[in-house]
């Protein structure tokens, strides 16, 4: 596995940790269909949260938050709604979060903005 992977990986894995944290249940990790792929699908209370998590390890292309396109986050609107058809669960309202994290000489940070979209 490339190193490139092996950090988005890690970075899925330290988003799932802080979500659980935070009172989440994690519902689907990896999702995909034929228009993309949901990295997370929580609940948190009433509302599908579908996640988008970005970890990059130097900001020469620009910090982890800035790499996720408006293109992309209206996408996982679309993709919320394409899970939903798939599962009976039932929801209030749809929230797009995003979760950035940066590595930087072996530490980890992690910026968590919620409703992005």
């Amino acid at each position: 596995m490339a190193a490139k992977d092996r950090l988005g990986r890690q970075g899925e894995q330290l988003a799932v940790t802080f979500l659980t944290a935070k009172g989440m249940r994690v519902l689907d990790r990896n999702w995909r269909c034929a228009e993309g792929e949901i990295d997370i699908v929580a609940r948190d209370g009433n509302a599908l949260v579908i996640v988008e998590v970005k970890t990059r390890s130097g900001r020469s292309h620009g910090t982890a938050f800035e790499a996720v396109t408006g293109e992309k986050l209206l996408r996982l609107r679309t993709l919320a709604v394409r899970w939903l058809a798939t599962h009976t669960e039932r929801f209030d309202t749809i929230r797009v979060d995003v979760i950035a994290i940066e590595r930087f000489a072996g530490d980890f940070s992690l910026r968590h903005e919620r409703g992005v979209v």
